[in-house]
């Protein structure tokens, strides 16, 4: 079996929400330019990172974090 033919055989065996998001982050990688996502498309990836959480495979941020995350982004738009 090719790395194609385990790749295609393990996306097949996914949900259709992680379909969709591996979908859209293949487009991104193939695009210079950042995607605008649809509303569809963030209510899918939204739902996904929450079943993810709630099924142990993600973790959520500390809200400290983000805060310092969002700062610090803001302050490279100041510059």
């Amino acid at each position: 079996m090719s790395a194609v033919d385990a790749l295609w055989t393990l996306y097949c065996q996914q949900p259709r929400e992680v379909h969709d998001a591996f979908r859209i982050r293949l487009a991104q990688s193939e695009t210079s330019e950042p995607r605008i996502l649809t509303s569809e498309e963030v209510k899918a990836l939204t739902l996904q990172r929450g079943h993810e959480i709630k099924v142990g495979r993600a973790k959520l941020i500390a809200h400290e974090t983000v805060m310092q995350e969002m700062e610090q982004m803001l302050a490279t738009y100041a510059d």
